[in-house]
């Protein structure tokens, strides 16, 4: 499905909003039509709280991470016209930021890390999924190289917060650090590009 709803939505109608709104209105009908299977009760569930300290930190790091790889990923010039073209707006961009930040993980993790949960302290096939729509996403942007690292560097986020879930009794973990990863990496993209204009 999120193959399905992003693939449509940006590489046919070439339009951020069409591949985000379809995405999380699939994640939200599966989670609504097979709610008994959707641990709701352990969204904010946490027994660990250094465990949510960790993991808040780590997602954060990849703001950082990104930025300092920034000047190697040869990031296309044209890339605000491309943007600007797929509905991301210098108008529209703060809502963007506001819904990526706050609803984006929550739904992703729900989905990824709640319905498809696995128990499995081994790398499993819901972690290279999550990681490879995103790298459907990033085609065109960045070089062969770095959207390999890309997959690698997901593929072991994804396992990091399965296990911190699993640790943790709850998916508090999960969504903090997805929240911290989403809001330093969309904020150091919205600098170097529209604030800097790299």
């Amino acid at each position: 499905m999120p193959y399905l709803a992003v693939g449509i939505g940006w590489l046919v109608f070439h339009s951020v909003w069409i591949a985000v709104m379809a995405y999380h209105l699939g994640i939200i009908s599966i989670l609504v039509f097979e709610r008994e299977k959707v641990p709701f009760r352990l969204i904010f569930k946490s027994s660990k709280y250094k465990i949510l300290i960790a993991t808040a930190s780590l997602g954060a790091a990849g703001g950082l991470l990104l930025y300092l790889c920034w000047s190697f990923l040869n990031i296309p010039g044209d890339i605000n016209l491309y943007l600007q073209n797929s509905g991301l707006t210098p108008v529209l961009w703060p809502y963007f930021i506001a819904y990526f930040i706050l609803v984006n993980p929550v739904l992703e993790e729900c989905f990824w890390r709640g319905y498809l949960f696995d128990r499995s302290s081994r790398i499993v096939l819901n972690d290279l999924l999550f990681s490879g729509y995103h790298i459907l996403v990033l085609a065109g942007m960045i070089n062969f190289i770095w959207l390999i690292a890309v997959f690698v560097i997901l593929i072991m986020g994804s396992w990091v917060w399965r296990q911190a879930n699993r640790w943790n009794k709850g998916l508090a973990a999960s969504i903090i650090s997805h929240i911290a990863a989403d809001a330093s990496i969309i904020l150091v993209i919205y600098f170097m590009l529209i604030i800097n204009g790299v």
